[in-house]
């Protein structure tokens, strides 16, 4: 169990300190597995030093330190004091790295229940919450202490040493890089023995730091009579300093005086020669939102609806109860507008707030939004910033400049002070969860972390998660519906269809006591058979139905949005004589020709090939491309249609840092007329001129072997269409599909989420899977698949063994059994489900050997 410590250390003469270092995994005989009942926090392992007297009065939970590990010298971060220590001899901290902590006290116990839920080790957690580039690390430097080379030195002796004299003291990184002499470690330990060279540690620079720069302004004394009249350029720069310095800006960055006044260096290097101006460097901030100008909007009136969800918000945030809201509100609904005063209400209160999305996707007009009411205090936290922007945001954050945090899934872990507020915006969705170790879902992250600090945590989404909805009916979350798609006031509508030449007598209003708020039922859903279009003849990607729908879409002026979970023009090539079928070498899984660059790409480890005029197994010419991707739809479109203007948004187009940003930004200003997207197009993006969504082929996710295949069929389903009809030009929906009886489509065409929540539920308590129960999915990862097969058999064994010898008759083990994706980029992967109440009774004292991934709550079992 976790030790009890303190975290005040003032007083106290340790701290307990998580270093930034893998901790091997011992392996007991004869199973190749340790079960150790003593040592369960092995997972949370931290060590004691002594704190030196000088540093007492400033060491903090949280802080950044340096220490001695063995012969290493390693970072660290301290998640506790303590008053005495089990080891005899403590080694004291060398040098605390910064004075302000880098994790609050929260955020310590934030990661421990992380690793001990997720079974995480402690310092791969503790290195998540941290900005990229931040930690350092000391590398061992050899340098020789001899002149020339003594005579009894042996020749390998030799080599290294007139390596190390002729080309100066080398860190062992470059030594290992340069291969040379062999044995250069042991040769290395040898003349550190005989004093003849010294090793000593180097800390390396940080990969991020503060940015400088040069800033200029007009020294207190100086005019333009001290200038020559001849001199026209540096009376232009000295004039324009002054009109600065009068206007009170006083320091202005160096390189845009220079380009406002069309000067260059020389003329500044003159000026400041005489003493007319003055030159510091000084820190500025990487801004992501630099450039960027907000228009302030006033908020609308609410709905009935949402008032009713907004009063229950408030009285919340006023006095947190501890439970989270599950706001489930159809698309369109109005959402947003409860996220916004509820960051309204918790920015008056002078306390922070975190908002998450699940894309960057959806993090532009998300921005769009929140910038609009909050222009100041807006910070924005996601993969796509460069290091420097991060680490600049992350700064910002922890010294309270920036308050309203905006970001996707890493963004749960900014520094937010008195943080009062947590929304997830479309909580259902799978990129909440960490693909690689830990393996944290920001929803449960989330509202452990409100619970730490007393924040109001609301989870909003269309279709919530089966998990979600299932707590919500046990009373663990409380569940606030908006089941109405909001038009806006009748004034607002009215002008709108003046503007269109539109009817707009399909909105009505939301209640006799709000006549002025309209609202429109959900866009109607058609679902078509492609078996159907097959019998008839049409061996095209488009129905009949979503053909005309196209048609009469372009004709009117307005939008569609083309939907296919599928990137790339070709699924998978196959030779029609033998069937032989193109394959990635290190992962197995079949190859999608892209047509842009006229490769085979895997879609898992970006292996590339060029597609080849003969096949590899048979040597005939017969290679076909089977299957539709993205790129294939885009082709065909323009084909059927040459006067439509067509713009794809997947992840081949969305490369650069603002991609996402042009693309969604040119297709609202009426740029193109159908967008072709992959699922990045269904989450969350109000574009108004979009009145045809047509699914191309709504199978491709459905027929995995997944648990969860049937859910985010619905979920990804229902979020597409109601990207249509958002505005007074209404619209439609169109699902092509091979299987219409399916129960997610037929849900999905219904917008009927309580009818597949029923069946789906119902599914699940009959073979106890989640929610009903907890599920813990082992990945087993080797080089070989016999290996793979034999440690994943080894450890059924000594698990079965385990549930009887310690009475878990409530768990049970599924497998083991090769993955779905039996190999990944290179490596052979079998797996085990433990399934049940509780499985982490079975798991929390086990220590895995190398090579086993854990994954706690899996999304996919893919």
């Amino acid at each position: 169990m976790r030790e009890e410590i303190s975290s005040a250390g003032e007083s106290l003469p340790y701290a307990i300190v998580v270093v930034h270092t893998p901790l091997g995994r011992q392996v007991a005989a004869p199973e190749g597995i340790e079960e150790d009942r003593e040592d369960e926090g092995y997972l949370t392992r931290a060590f004691h030093y002594l704190v030196p007297q000088e540093m007492r009065s400033e060491a903090r939970v949280g802080q950044l330190v340096w220490v001695p590990f063995g012969a290493r010298y390693l970072q660290g971060v301290i998640v506790g004091f303590a008053a005495h220590s089990p080891v005899e001899k403590t080694r004291p901290i060398d040098q605390i790295v910064d004075p302000e902590p880098v994790l609050s006290a929260a955020h310590i116990q934030l990661a421990y229940w992380i690793s001990e839920y997720y079974l995480a080790p402690l310092h791969r957690v503790i290195q998540s919450m941290l900005p990229p580039g931040i930690t350092q690390r000391a590398e061992a430097v050899l340098l020789s202490l001899v002149e020339g080379i003594p005579e009894e030195a042996t020749p390998a002796q030799r080599e290294l040493l007139t390596l190390l004299q002729t080309r100066g003291p080398l860190s062992t990184s470059q030594l290992a890089h340069l291969g040379k002499p062999k044995s250069w470690r042991t040769i290395a330990r040898q003349l550190i023995r005989k004093g003849w060279v010294l090793r000593r540690m180097e800390i390396r620079p940080p990969k991020v730091r503060p940015k400088l720069a040069s800033v200029i302004r007009a020294a207190p004394h100086a005019s333009l009579e001290q200038v020559p009249s001849r001199a026209m350029k540096q009376r232009a720069l000295l004039a324009y300093l002054l009109e600065r310095l009068q206007g009170g800006e006083g320091w202005v960055p160096l390189q845009q005086a220079l380009e406002d006044t069309s000067t260059t260096r020389g003329v500044l290097r003159a000026l400041i020669s005489k003493g007319l101006v003055e030159e510091e460097q000084r820190q500025i901030w990487r801004d992501p939102l630099a450039g960027r100008s907000f228009v302030p909007v006033v908020p609308p009136r609410l709905t009935p609806d949402q008032e009713r969800a907004w009063q229950a918000i408030a009285q919340d945030l006023e006095a947190p109860q501890g439970r989270p809201f599950l706001l489930q509100g159809v698309t369109g609904s109005g959402k947003t507008e409860i996220y916004l005063r509820a960051v309204q209400r918790t920015l008056e209160q002078g306390r922070g707030a975190i908002v998450l999305v699940p894309e960057i996707a959806l993090t532009p007009q998300t921005i769009r939004r929140f910038g609009a009411r909050f222009p100041t205090t807006l910070a924005v936290v996601h993969s796509r910033l460069s290091p420097g922007e991060r680490y600049d945001q992350w700064r910002r954050i922890r010294a309270g400049e920036l308050r309203l945090v905006v970001g996707s899934r890493s963004a749960i872990f900014a520094p937010v002070r008195n943080l009062g507020l947590i929304v997830l915006d479309e909580e259902h969705e799978w990129s909440y969860k960490q693909a690689q170790t830990p393996r944290y879902h920001a929803r449960e992250v989330a509202v452990q972390l409100a619970h730490l600090v007393g924040a109001t945590c609301i989870l909003g989404s269309a279709t919530p998660a089966l998990e979600s909805a299932y707590r919500a009916e046990q009373g663990e979350y409380i569940r606030l519906r908006l089941p109405q798609r909001i038009m806006g006031h009748r004034r607002t509508v009215e002008e709108q269809a003046a503007l269109l030449q539109r009817e707009q007598h399909r909105y009505r209003p939301l209640a006799p006591e709000a006549e002025e708020a309209l609202y429109a039922e959900l866009p109607p859903v058609k679902v078509v058979d492609m078996r159907q279009e097959l019998r008839a003849g049409n061996t095209s990607i488009f129905s009949r139905a979503l053909h005309q729908a196209l048609q009469e879409t372009l004709a009117a002026g307005e939008q569609a949005i083309l939907f296919l979970n599928r990137r790339g023009a070709a699924t998978f090539v196959m030779c029609r004589d033998c069937g032989y079928v193109l394959r990635c070498p290190r992962c197995r899984v079949p190859l999608a020709y892209h047509s842009a660059v006229n490769k085979l790409v895997c879609h898992h480890c970006n292996y590339r090939t060029p597609l080849p005029s003969a096949c590899p197994n048979c040597g005939s010419k017969r290679i076909k491309l089977f299957g539709v991707g993205t790129q294939r739809v885009e082709a065909l479109v323009q084909k059927t249609f040459p006067q439509a203007r067509v713009i794809r948004w997947d992840l081949d187009t969305t490369g650069g840092k603002m991609a996402h940003e042009q693309i969604l930004e040119r297709f609202i200003r009426g740029e193109a007329d159908i967008m072709i997207g992959t699922q990045m197009i269904a989450k969350g993006l109000d574009l108004p001129r979009v009145t045809l969504v047509g699914v191309i082929t709504a199978d491709t996710a459905l027929n995995l072997p997944d648990l969860r295949a049937g859910e985010r069929t619905f979920q990804l389903l229902t979020q597409v269409a109601g990207r249509a009809g958002r505005s007074i030009l209404g619209g439609r929906v169109i699902i092509q599909t091979y299987t219409p009886e399916h129960p997610a489509i037929q849900a999905a065409s219904r917008h009927d989420y309580e009818g597949f929540y029923q069946k789906e539920l119902a599914f699940r308590r009959e073979y106890g899977y989640p929610p009903i129960t907890r599920l813990i999915r082992l990945i087993c990862v080797q080089n070989s698949e016999r290996r793979a097969k034999e440690e994943a058999e080894k450890l059924y064994r000594f698990l079965s063994l385990k549930i009887v010898r310690d009475g878990l008759p409530d768990l049970r083990l599924i497998g083991p059994a090769p993955a779905f994706w039996l190999r990944l980029r290179g490596k052979w992967r079998w797996h085990i489900l433990v399934c049940g109440a509780d499985p982490h009774a079975l798991l929390r004292d086990v220590r895995l050997p190398l090579g086993w991934r854990v994954d706690v709550d899996p999304v996919s079992l893919l």
